[in-house]
């Protein structure tokens, strides 16, 4: 028996259709962040680079994390 047929086609077709969607999303937010981290002069704590790897390195948590913490007060 092949390891294909243990975890069986359907549930990898469900595995799928959950997946999809949620990289497009973490993606979608990732490049946003990006763009809007470009965008601005100043950020909180003063060091973008610390922002773009927050962003691109905590997947769907780091933009979020930017869009509430970086704000300049």
């Amino acid at each position: 028996m092949t390891d294909l047929n243990l975890i069986g086609v359907e549930n990898i077709r469900l595995l799928l259709m959950v997946l999809i969607p949620v990289v497009i999303i973490q993606l979608g937010l990732q490049i946003y962040a990006i763009v809007h981290l470009a965008k601005r002069e100043r950020v909180k704590f003063d060091k973008k680079w610390i922002w773009a790897l927050i962003i691109l390195l905590l997947n769907i948590l780091g933009p979020i994390i930017y869009f509430i913490f970086s704000e300049e007060d």
